[in-house]
């Protein structure tokens, strides 16, 4: 492997030890959230961040949230407006942005 690889290689594997947060995006984002609510979208942005997508799965979400179902259940349409269904997993633009910057 070249040095440019071995320098992009750990590149890649690095981006998911640290995330971008823009705080006064992510606040004026999420003002309106409840506290479970920012909670439960806050771990599923780390989630997405290490993983690369979330899956569209309600049980997974629920467990990746630390919430039970029916937390999960109430809270869900407000928390997965800021994501977007492709297939079966859910996409969240501004972390893929932030990624490829």
């Amino acid at each position: 492997m070249s040095r440019d690889h071995e320098q992009q290689a750990a590149a890649a594997s690095e981006v998911k030890i640290w995330m971008p947060i823009y705080i006064g995006d992510f606040l004026a984002d999420t003002l309106r959230l409840s506290t479970e609510q920012l909670g439960a979208y806050f771990l599923l942005l780390l989630d997405y961040w290490r993983r690369d997508s979330l899956p569209a799965d309600d049980a997974l979400l629920a467990q990746i949230t630390r919430l039970d179902r029916a937390r999960w259940k109430r809270h869900a349409p407000i928390v997965l407006a800021y994501f977007r269904q492709e297939g079966g997993v859910l996409r969240h633009d501004g972390l893929d942005q932030a990624r490829v910057r």
